[in-house]
């Protein structure tokens, strides 16, 4: 072999033939055999970086890389390269940083920004992941993948009209894009249009029939509608694509639970036990243990099922943990604050246009049942399941202020005004009166007395013993403190301690309804509720569930459509030992 440029260019442009084919094997032997001639030879560190990185060796890419760029120094490839290789190794600041050196190179190229905006992403800044992404499509009008993430940006930030669009347009340019279809869907679902979100999920599964994920979300969103059978068949494709996945056996046990047998059982202490699935499927390590927990509830293994659950939750926990602590934190110390100190100015104690009925409490309180009742009467409205418009609209002026003084009512109160319109919510048809049953408006109650003054409060109160229990049996997914078991000790804490000073200073504001009074007594309590209301009463109001129109997404969805059933003490009484460690401290504990 001729240490000579023709030679090496001919041995490299073989490397580079045999890449093409994808043999990378023989491709590396090349690219190493030019090396050993020209040790600085650029064109073939750069080819071995990229082996190396198709390989998942992105340490290697990395160290060969360093050395190409030393070689050529302004090579925006190589830069790039680099900043890729320390993207996947976790090391964002050194990406971020050779990422900027190749825009100051080249300042629109393309992937440059687009892989800034992955990067923002994975480090949860969506402000700037944005920015990058907007940049991204602004250079190249088609760049399918681009609006996709800019969609999942817009997802997160609730800017869910910006998310449609974005999605659209990476399905317009690339209609094979699955995961644009199912993201699609779940923003139909978020915005209650669960016509397109069906739609948007079968067109996911048309593209990619084994898409489990499009299965699941289907049957999640059929099961909202009542159309339990629909869901079961959505759930057993799942499934079928993704036989270990101990998610899909959860939720389907919801809707089948018939199929909670020993072999399955077995089936599941199996899959948990194997080190294989515990890293390939790490969900598993939390559905397992909320499956094997049902198996003991049912044994009326008591103990056993708590340690199950405990475990079940903390697993979830740990998967997200970033997001989950940034979400414990939010709920005990910063809502806190904006609870006790966020404020509006020149309040208008006589306004009385706009009627409000927020249903406030913990979760698994009944206040899914309550809506119901309240939104089947003579007099239809709107009801607005869990639509957070305070929290959101709260958080978003407490951040554009920097201040926990949101500025004048009346401004305050139109902005809100038009956020429940755009959710069908409000309207002269109803008299302006609407149901939002976001349970953490609590926090908000001072806020709500002086925007709403004439609205109207219910504090759904249910034994505390039942919510909690209530709540660990089910995996309330989004909510960061319900996977720990001190933290919803120490959340019931905080909403006692709300309602008690709101009582104070404002009694009689607040209709406080016993959850096991309506269903022991539900034609007597439920006139009372209506009253309260200023709503006509009718048997309609206890035959909601006979409503075709019923629509949830609660973890009280199945049992809502049942009617009212009596509320039992008993079946969580052996609990209240179990639980005494974490709920002696606590008065309202003791007395339940």
């Amino acid at each position: 072999m001729k240490k000579n440029g023709g030679s090496l260019k001919e041995i490299f442009e073989e490397a580079l033939n045999f890449y093409n084919k994808k043999d990378f094997k023989t491709s590396e032997i090349y690219c190493y055999k030019i090396l050993s001639i020209d040790p600085n030879h650029f064109g073939s560190m750069s080819m071995l970086a990229t082996l190396a990185a198709i390989k998942g060796d992105f340490i290697k890419a990395k160290e060969l890389l360093t050395k190409a760029i030393e070689i050529e120094k302004n090579n925006t490839s190589a830069i790039h390269n680099l900043a890729t290789a320390y993207k996947e190794l976790g090391k964002f600041d050194e990406a971020i940083n050779y990422y900027n050196k190749v825009l100051k190179i080249v300042p629109k190229h393309i992937n440059a920004h687009y892989n800034l905006g992955l990067t923002f992403y994975k480090l949860n800044d969506l402000k700037k992941a944005k920015s990058y992404f907007k940049k991204t499509v602004d250079i190249q009008k088609n760049y399918a993948l681009a609006y996709f993430w800019l969609a999942n940006v817009h997802a997160d930030l609730k800017e869910f009209n910006d998310a449609v669009s974005n999605y659209q347009k990476a399905i317009e340019i690339n209609p094979n894009l699955w995961n644009a279809h199912n993201n699609l869907g779940l923003v139909f679902n978020a915005l209650n249009d669960h016509h397109n979100a069906i739609s948007s999920y079968k067109n996911a599964v048309k593209v990619k029939d084994s898409h489990a994920g499009a299965h699941h979300n289907l049957a999640l969103t059929f099961k909202n509608l009542g159309k339990f059978d629909e869901a079961i068949k959505s759930h057993e494709m799942a499934l079928k694509y993704e036989p270990e996945n101990l998610a899909h056996v959860y939720y389907l046990s919801e809707l089948k639970k018939e199929i909670l047998d020993s072999d399955l059982k077995d089936k599941i202490i199996k899959i948990l036990k194997s080190k294989e699935h515990k890293e390939k499927i790490k969900i598993n390590e939390v559905f397992g243990n909320y499956l094997l927990a049902m198996y003991e509830r049912k044994s009326k293994n008591y103990e056993t099922e708590l340690k199950y659950l405990i475990t079940g939750h903390h697993n979830y926990f740990e998967i997200r943990k970033k997001r989950f602590e940034t979400a414990v934190k939010y709920t005990f110390n910063e809502v806190i604050q904006i609870s006790e100190e966020a404020k509006t100015i020149n309040n208008d104690k006589k306004y009385d246009k706009i009627k409000p009925i927020f249903i406030i409490g913990v979760p698994r309180c009944g206040s899914t049942l309550v809506e119901k009742i309240i939104g089947s009467g003579k007099k239809i409205i709107p009801i607005g399941e869990e639509t957070t418009v305070l929290e959101n609209y709260i958080n978003k002026k407490v951040l554009e202020k920097q201040s926990l003084n949101l500025g004048d009512v009346k401004i305050v109160r139109e902005e809100l005004n038009e956020i429940f319109k755009t959710k069908n919510l409000l309207s002269k048809k109803s008299d302006y009166i609407f149901t939002d049953k976001s349970l953490n408006n609590f926090f908000y109650l001072k806020l709500i007395n002086d925007i709403y003054p004439n609205a109207k409060i219910i504090n759904c109160n249910r034994n505390p013993l039942a919510s909690i229990m209530s709540i660990l049996q089910n995996n309330l997914t989004e909510l960061a403190w319900t996977h720990d078991i001190k933290n919803i000790f120490k959340y019931f804490n905080n909403y006692f301690n709300i309602i008690e000073n709101f009582n104070n200073s404002n009694p009689n504001k607040i209709y406080n309804l016993e959850i096991e009074k309506l269903s022991n007594y539900p034609e007597v309590e439920s006139k009372k509720l209506m009253k309260y209301c200023e709503l006509p009463w009718d048997k309609n109001c206890l035959e909601f569930y006979k409503r075709k129109d019923l629509i949830s997404k609660t973890a009280s969805n199945i049992q809502i459509r049942k009617g009212i059933f009596k509320h039992s003490l008993e079946k969580y009484l052996p609990y209240k030992n179990l639980l005494s460690k974490y709920g002696d401290k606590y008065s309202w504990f003791e007395t339940t």
